[in-house]
This record gives structure tokens, sequence and C-alpha cells, in this order.
């Protein structure tokens, strides 16, 4: 219990801050002071219910299954020991027939599919997952498709199957799509384990629709859930966390001023298989003013590892590890003015063989002005990747107006190529709006493979024609 009251009081100062930057009243503030203890046996939705707004409710030590909260405002949740909220039923199962070699449970049928599948994952949009002793099954799209390590719901008649037997094994089928759902602000949810949640693609399992202003979460795991990890809304932070294994994307922000994504890992996300380029990955951001992405290790997603798409105003991405994304390293898209500093980014890569066009870069600018790219480390794999790169299409306009790859300065980064392929520079598609100002100054290459054309400016180019097009007149290129 000491542990628990000396966090609260280190945090205090930092969270009333926050409160009155979001317009909180002294009524609101002062009923922060109440607390709530809880046990796993006891439904937390009950509890909000009989307290007032601002509550903390600790929820000790234990496993709380398939509760869905729906926050006051400035309510707080902090779990105490191992707290794990898990959206998921423990099913029970039998032997279909004396002589099937099936198994079956019954089960409640959830939502219908939504969002886009990769090609081998036509599945991916169903938001129920199936785990057996902790680990996400393969979904099966047929009874004649159910392999080791495969599981098949028959949606129409709500019967689970699996093609080996269960018994001595905890099996579990999602069932609650969220665990902390409200358009209030302020609330906070800290020091616990979010799992299991059959949440659908776009949404978190922390957050749902990104509603509520100002939400901080702290300390979360979020694992094994079907959509997003953790979603917030407008000026949300998320914090010191691990967002793992989930089934679409890691983490994502929508909206507001001020949001930070501060110290997390994020990883391994996409195991459902969406479309990379739809949605899916480590992470996505969009409208958001003056976001702070720092010191994140972001790794092994199954898509892009830091994403702002679409209207993003004075981002920050500051000293990140992005390595081994499954897509681009980080990418800023039809957005302005932005920071991409002091950041390893290394093996990003796609796993199709396809003609490069600065889309494989480890950095993209896409149809975005007003970005200072300095002081990174880079790292491009020997295949299917580029280094940094900018890129102009017709995309149309936005909050700031036209979505222009214009006046961005790449400079004082450090860019290794690990293959005789791939190139750093410019592309300008053919309908696309006028750009200006893109300048790459003062930046080190190093080709340890060789191969002379690795930069592009509308077209390849080795080193000397690239200082020919007046850019790299103070950069270097050299082989090691």
């Amino acid at each position: 219990m000491s542990r628990f009251i000396s966090h609260s009081r280190t945090l205090a100062g930092i969270f009333i801050l926050s409160y009155l930057a979001l317009g909180a009243s002294p009524s609101v503030l002062a009923a922060t002071t109440i607390t709530v203890k809880l046990t796993p046996g006891e439904n937390i939705q009950t509890a909000v219910n009989a307290a007032p707004a601002g509550t903390t409710f600790v929820l000790t030590a234990g496993t709380y299954r398939m509760q869905s909260v729906k926050p006051k405002a400035y309510d707080v949740f902090e779990g105490q020991g191992t707290a794990i909220l898990n959206g998921s039923e423990v099913l029970t199962f039998e032997k279909e027939s004396e002589t099937s070699t099936l198994w079956v449970a019954a089960a409640t049928v959830g939502a219908p599919a939504s969002g886009q599948c990769q090609e081998g994952h036509p599945l991916c949009g169903y938001d129920q997952d199936l785990f057996v002793d902790g680990s996400v099954q393969n979904p099966a799209s047929s009874l004649e498709g159910l392999t080791s390590g495969s599981w098949y719901l028959d949606r129409s008649t709500g019967k689970v199957y699996l093609p080996e037997n269960p018994t001595g094994h905890v099996v579990e089928l999602g069932m609650t799509q969220f665990a902390f759902c409200s358009n209030v602000p302020g609330v906070q949810v800290e020091y616990m384990i979010v799992e299991h949640y059959a949440s659908p693609a776009q949404t978190g399992a922390v957050g749902c629709y990104k509603e509520g202003t100002g939400w901080i979460v702290n300390h979360v795991e979020a694992r094994f859930n079907h959509g997003t990890g953790i979603g917030l809304g407008p000026a949300g932070q998320i914090l010191h966390s691990y967002v793992h294994n989930n089934g679409q994307m890691g983490v994502a922000i929508q909206g507001g001023t001020g949001s930070k994504v501060i110290d997390n890992e994020i990883s391994w996300n996409n195991y459902a298989g969406y479309e990379r380029n739809w949605e899916a990955g480590g992470s996505k951001f969009w409208e958001t003013t003056n976001l702070l992405v720092e010191s994140n290790y972001v790794h092994d997603n199954n898509g892009n590892g830091l994403w702002t798409d679409c209207n993003n105003v004075g981002t920050v991405y500051q000293s990140n590890t992005v390595v081994n994304n499954l897509g681009i390293g980080i990418l800023h898209e039809i957005s302005y003015n932005a920071v991409i500093s002091l950041n390893t980014v290394e093996g990003n890569h796609f796993d199709l063989i396809s003609p490069l066009n600065l889309w494989s870069s480890e950095i993209v600018l896409a149809n975005s002005q007003n970005v200072e790219v300095y002081g990174n480390t880079v790292e491009v794999p020997a295949t299917n990747a580029d280094g940094i790169g900018i890129l102009n299409e017709l995309r149309g306009t936005g909050s700031l107006g036209v979505w222009v790859a214009s006046n961005n300065n790449v400079h004082n980064n450090t860019i290794t190529y690990l293959g005789s392929g791939g190139s750093s520079g410019m592309i300008s598609y053919p309908g696309g709006p006028a750009v200006t100002g893109n300048q790459f100054d003062f930046n080190k290459y190093v080709l340890e493979d060789a191969g002379s054309l690795h930069w592009t400016w509308m077209k390849l180019l080795d080193f000397a024609q690239l200082q020919a097009a007046g850019q790299e007149l103070h950069g270097a290129a050299s082989i090691e």
C-alpha cells in the first residue's frame, strides 16, 4: 500500500496541471481525493456508477474478466500488483461425436467483419480471437481448413471447433470489445494489463472510438487485443507502456493539441493480417497539433513503425529506435511542419519485390512540407528498402493548404546502405503540385556494398550527378 500512496503523490502535481489545462473545475479536482479499492470478483462499472467523477479506483491483483468500463470525467484507474483486465470468455469443449476428431464449444458470435485484409488473411476483420493457454490461434475459413494451431467459428450456429483435444488447457474466446470506453475528459489508466479484447479495427481496447480528451495511459501493457491496443482522442498521452501483439495496430491518437507518446515499446502488432497501407502496424496519428513522439522502441510490427497521416502540424519525432518493421520506419504523410531528429531507423523493409520508388524508405516525407530531418542514424537493408525519401503526388488540400512536398530540409544524417541498391532523395510524380525548396545537405552516406546509384532526384543518380543537381554540396559518400 505504501508504494501506491507514494506513486499517487508523486504524479499528483502532473495530473492537476493536466486537469487545469483541460479546464477542470476545482470541484472536479477535489473529487480526485476519493479512492475506491476493488478486487477481481467485483464489478468495476458498478463502482464507477456509485462514485462521483474524479474518483481513483485501485484494482488489486488478479484477473477482471469480461469487464467494460465507462469512466466518468477525470476518473483514475490504477492497478496494484498484477491487475489484468481480460476481455475473453473461457470456453468448455466436448468431443463432437464418438467418431469425430473435432472438439466443439458453444459461443456467442460477435460483430461483422470490418477493415481491409492482406492477401492470405481473409478473416482479419472479424474481431474475435481464440487463445489456447494465452497463445492466439489462426482462424480457419471452414472445418476442412482446420489444422493444428487453428480454430473455426461457425457463425450460423455459434459453435467453435478445435482439431485437437483441449482438455487440460485454458481456451478463451474474445468477447468484450473495450476495456475503457467513454467520451469524457481526463481519464487516467495506469499500471495494469489489458488483454484479449475483441476490439474492432480502428478502435482501441483502451480508448475505443478516440473521443475522450486528455486521457493519460501510463505503464499499461496492452496485448493480444484484436484492433488497436491503445487508441486515444485529442491531447492523449501514452507513456511508459508496452503495447505488443495486437491484431491491427499498437497505438493511435486522433486530434487535439499536445499529445505525447513517450518511452513506450510498440512491437509485433498486426498479427491478424490487416492491409498495411490501409492502417496497420506500430502506430498511426492524424489531425494532431504539436504531437511529441519521443524515446520509443518500435520494432517488428507487421506494417509501418511510426506514422503521421493527414493534417498533422508541428509533430516532433525524437530519439526513437525504429527497427525491423515490415513497412516504412517513420512516415509523415499529407501533413505539415515537423522535426524528425536523433532517431535510429534501421532494417525496415517491404516483403514484396518491386521497383523501389522511395515509398520503401526508412524515413518518408509524403506530400508534406516544412519538415526538418536531421541527426538520424539510418541503415538500409540490402533488399526492398531505401534511405530517406521525399515524395510528391496529387493528394489534394488539407487544413493548411495544398499537400505538397516543399521546403523540406534533410541534413546531417548518417545513411548506411547494406546492399548495392536503394536510394535517397526526391520524386515528384506527373500531375502533382509544383515543389520548391527541398534540400539534402551535410549528410554522410556509407556504401558498404558499393553501387553507384544511391540517389534519386527525379531519376536515379550517382553522387556527382546529385551534386550537379544542387544537392549535397557539403555531403559525403564513401565505401567502408
